[in-house]
């Protein structure tokens, strides 16, 4: 019984519970929504700089982001529940600072630019030792379509997977890929147990 409870993907869990909860108590166009979302005219706004990761603008963005993290999220903690909470912390940092840097959105919510950096922190995790590239083809492949994907949606300002009341953000995702590289590359550089 212990083993099984801790296996379980309890902090994936909390996460997916976040989404679900936010998204039912601060829908898109509540006074609760604008609280929670990052907003470029309130930068002032700390709680916003976490929550807006959590919100989403209708139901299609908070279903794709919750089998996105279902699944990557499994992933990554069943081998190594501190590299998912640090790749998810990184890239929310990144896709916060990111926001108020460009000039493209002036709200932004969501949760695809941080799963972009689980998804290269997923690919971390079932890659094979040993060799980066012998026996984990398939995963480049996996990490390659992601990147040609958001710069083809970066560049045509369309999604090509999901439609949602609000305009695509691929600048995000692709930072939120830069972030998870760059944590995986830290980790692995320093990880625990090495």
């Amino acid at each position: 019984m212990t083993s099984l409870v801790l296996k379980f993907p309890w902090f994936t869990a909390l996460l997916l519970s976040m989404c679900v909860g936010t998204f039912l108590f601060a829908p898109n166009g509540s006074e609760w929504f604008s609280r929670l979302a990052l907003d470029q005219s309130h930068p002032q706004n700390v709680l916003s700089w976490a929550s807006a990761h959590f919100i989403h603008s209708d139901g299609n963005h908070v279903g794709w982001n919750l089998v996105a993290l279902a699944i990557l999220g499994y992933l990554i903690e069943r081998q190594q529940r501190a590299l998912l909470a640090v790749a998810l912390m990184v890239g929310m940092i990144a896709v916060t600072t990111w926001f108020f840097v460009q000039t493209q959105f002036d709200v932004y919510v969501g949760f695809s630019g941080a799963l972009n950096s689980l998804l290269v922190a997923a690919l971390y995790v079932l890659r094979q030792r040993g060799s980066w590239w012998r026996g984990n083809e398939i995963l480049w492949l996996v990490f390659w379509l992601a990147v040609i994907k958001s710069v083809y949606e970066y560049h045509q300002g369309i999604a090509l997977f999901s439609a949602t009341q609000w305009q695509t953000t691929p600048s995000f995702h692709l930072v939120g890929m830069v972030a998870g590289v760059s944590t995986v590359g830290l980790w692995h550089a320093f990880r625990p147990g090495r």
